[in-house]
């Protein structure tokens, strides 16, 4: 039975989800009311509706780190990341139809159309030429809102995607190929940079680098003394947990010097090129 209306308001679908979530946690947690890692996971073999919130669990311990966390404040911070999500997914009309649900970031569509009555995107055949660029938009957009790489200057990050990758590999030649005029087009709004340095065909040299570890340094290198420095670091581990759930072969492509063009690109389930851009300076 439906728990939402037909294009629900975007307050209609956090509320209910975040009501849904809460008793799903509160069943996991037990007396104590505090939901573990351990716990997070048995939900996941539940045979109830609780069980389509586990991945939101398991996703928030692999991005904070922590063991356990009150209900509480397990609910209340992922109704905001509920609430950035649904509005991005919503549009200008604030309303989310069934289309705008399976914009949702992959740990939420299922939920969404558990709570509309409906079967997920995935649990039927995939309509010939769908792709999953729509729900991988949403996701990394969620986890870089109000972030921006750190380096002698800060720089913000962009969605930049491609067409499909028929199975080659990831390359130099691909990026350039396929995110050269986005690229062109975005950078200056990810940093400030000389307009003659902006062409992505003039950028060299290249650097590539695995993506975890990329990261992995960003978020090792926070001091654990400075809370804005430890929820930058929680931030960036959020965004490798988004990353990780919603591309495979995820790359980081560095063009130049000083400063510096940062792609970090992958292969979405249906095979097209995506990614963010976002920029570097280092003297």
């Amino acid at each position: 039975m439906p728990r939402i209306p037909n294009t629900p308001s975007v307050r209609t679908f956090v509320e209910t989800w975040t009501s849904e979530l809460k008793e799903a946690a509160k069943k996991a947690a037990g007396k104590d009311g505090r939901l573990t890692v351990s716990e997070a996971r048995k939900l996941a073999a539940s045979s109830g509706p609780e069980r389509f919130f586990a991945d939101n669990a398991l996703d928030y311990f692999k991005a904070t780190g922590k063991k356990s966390v009150s209900v509480e404040v397990f609910a209340k911070e992922m109704t905001a990341y509920a609430q950035r999500a649904a509005e991005l997914a919503a549009g200008g009309d604030k309303r989310l139809s069934l289309a705008d649900g399976a914009k949702l970031p992959q740990n939420l569509v299922e939920d969404f159309f558990m709570l509309r009555g409906k079967p997920a995107p995935g649990s039927t055949p995939v309509t010939p030429g769908a792709s999953a660029l729509p729900q991988v938009q949403a996701a990394l957009e969620v986890a870089v809102t109000g972030l921006l790489m750190p380096s002698e200057t800060d720089a913000s990050f962009k969605f930049v995607k491609g067409t499909a990758l028929n199975g080659a590999p990831i390359t130099e030649a691909v990026v350039r190929q396929m995110l050269g005029a986005q690229h062109d087009a975005l950078l200056p709004q990810v940093m400030y940079v000389d307009p003659s340095r902006v062409p992505l065909a003039g950028r060299s040299p290249v650097e590539q680098r695995d993506a975890n570890a990329f990261l992995d340094r960003i978020i090792a290198n926070v001091d654990p003394n400075d809370p804005g420095m430890v929820a930058l670091g929680n931030q960036f581990s959020a965004l490798k947990a988004a990353l990780n759930a919603n591309l495979t072969d995820v790359t980081v492509f560095r063009f130049g010097t000083i400063d510096i063009s940062t792609f970090i690109v992958g292969r979405t389930r249906t095979g097209e090129l995506a990614g963010l851009l976002t920029g570097q300076v280092e003297t």
